[in-house]
């Protein structure tokens, strides 16, 4: 492993052994490199080309190369210190696409695409498998045209990646573009995500290829999203797993788009909202869950200040055999070889009792006395051939709705542990608030 300099205005030898002999472009410095190489690149660093342009290091999966933005005026070696994050890459010209491959941890640098007339996107990869991460950095398009993008791998093109972006930000010039999203990739930790002179209409998007994404942005501000906008397309052919878990949203975005089928989106919100910490929102082709703080349950579940529910819409796609499956109650169990039941409570207006086959209560827990496999048992119908039954009246006081029902399975665990209660919605068309707190008895 060997360390190099990197700066624009350098005029020595260019061989990057110091600031002064320093390569003028990190693509030059990359070239004949091997795998762990340390690339330090000058707080003032400025690269513009008008042509595309690949960086591909020399890292491999079990050792990376390392790009880090550094004070020039600063320690030799550079230490912790001198990290910056100001250095420039950038591209110019007509369809000056920004290729970035290979496995490379970047901290600090700037990427820029600017071309006002013909596609300029950042591709990140462009070509075989690689995982880049991004700490403290900036992936910017400056051109206008609608067709750039910041491409997550180029779908056509690459298999097994990996991307991830740390307190790095994002930006766009016109309203058309947007982050295109394939393979792994994972956004945190980012305050002010969206930076740009414009807002994309959708920000998250997923190819329309077979190839699918596994997405997770975790402590993300993605405020600057808001009237008229959406997070998530989840109305891709390919299948997406997609989880937004305590980010910041504008109250009036568009969360997500609807899943076109099974085999699509899977769109999770997790605390994330414009405010409150209990937010939940679910989107799957059998239709959407969110938070409810109206009709609810009295006595039911609580944030510890506001009471909420979980309102539940099915869409026409829902069925008995793929139902609309609501997150996991867990709660405690210390009960051992004994009966104990499990209860959740609902309300909806259907003027009776749903039926068994309509919506039901399915209970894991730890049946086996020697080994952790689960046990499932539930108070749906027993099989698709029986005839389906209403399910139990409830005296339950909520606020709002008008016919009160409870889910509830008796079942005898072998272990203590977490007991994990899902209910299930089956019916087509239809609404159902649920109190998300199990009762064991």
């Amino acid at each position: 492993m060997a360390s190099y300099y990197v700066w624009s205005a350098a005029a020595g030898s260019a061989n990057g052994t110091s600031w002064a002999n320093a390569y003028t472009t990190l693509t030059t410095a990359f070239t004949g490199k091997v795998a762990g190489d340390v690339f330090y690149v000058a707080h003032d660093h400025a690269q513009t080309t008008a042509a595309a342009i690949t960086l591909q290091s020399p890292g491999t999966i079990a050792n990376p190369a390392k790009v880090i933005c550094v004070d020039r005026a600063g320690s030799v070696p550079p230490v912790s210190a001198d990290r910056r994050t100001t250095a420039q890459i950038a591209t110019t010209g007509a369809s000056s696409h920004m290729r970035i491959n290979g496995y490379t941890h970047y901290d600090g640098i700037v990427f820029i695409c600017t071309d006002s007339t013909n596609s300029a996107s950042i591709i990140a990869p462009d070509s075989g498998t690689a995982a880049l991460r991004f700490d403290n950095c900036s992936l910017q398009l400056r051109g206008n045209a609608g067709t750039n993008r910041i491409y997550v791998s180029n779908q056509a093109a690459v298999a097994g990646t990996m991307v991830e972006l740390n307190n790095t930000t994002l930006s766009f010039s016109n309203t058309s573009q947007n982050i295109d999203i394939a393979g792994i990739f994972r956004w945190r930790n980012t305050p002010l995500a969206l930076i740009g002179s414009a807002v994309p209409t959708v920000v998250l998007t997923m190819p329309n290829t077979l190839r699918g994404a596994t997405i997770e942005c975790i402590g993300v501000d993605l405020s600057a999203a808001g009237s008229g906008k959406t997070i998530v397309d989840a109305g891709g052919v390919s299948f997406t797993s997609i989880k937004l878990v305590d980010c910041k949203l504008n109250a009036s975005v568009t969360k997500s788009t609807a899943a076109l089928n099974y085999g699509s989106g899977e769109v999770d919100f997790v605390r994330s909202s414009a405010s409150g910490n209990f937010a939940v929102y679910r989107v799957r082709a059998g239709g959407t869950l969110e938070q409810e703080t109206t009709i609810v349950r009295t006595g039911g579940a609580s944030d510890g200040t506001t009471p909420i529910a979980w309102k539940i819409i099915t869409t026409a796609n829902c069925t008995y055999t793929i139902p609309l499956e609501c997150p996991p109650i867990a709660i405690w169990n210390e009960v051992t070889g004994s009966a104990v039941t499990a209860t959740v409570e609902g309300i909806w207006g259907g003027g009776a009792v749903p039926n068994d086959d309509d919506i039901w209560l399915d209970v894991e827990y730890l049946g086996d006395a020697s080994s952790p496999l689960g046990s499932f048992v539930n108070d749906g119908k027993a099989n698709l051939l029986a005839t389906a039954a209403g399910q139990t009246t409830s005296s339950a006081t909520w606020g709002g709705s008008t016919t009160k029902f409870k889910l509830n399975i008796t079942f005898t665990a072998q272990q203590k542990g977490w007991i994990y209660a899902r209910v299930k919605c089956g019916k087509a068309s239809s609404t159902f608030y649920v109190d998300p707190l199990v009762t064991l008895t």
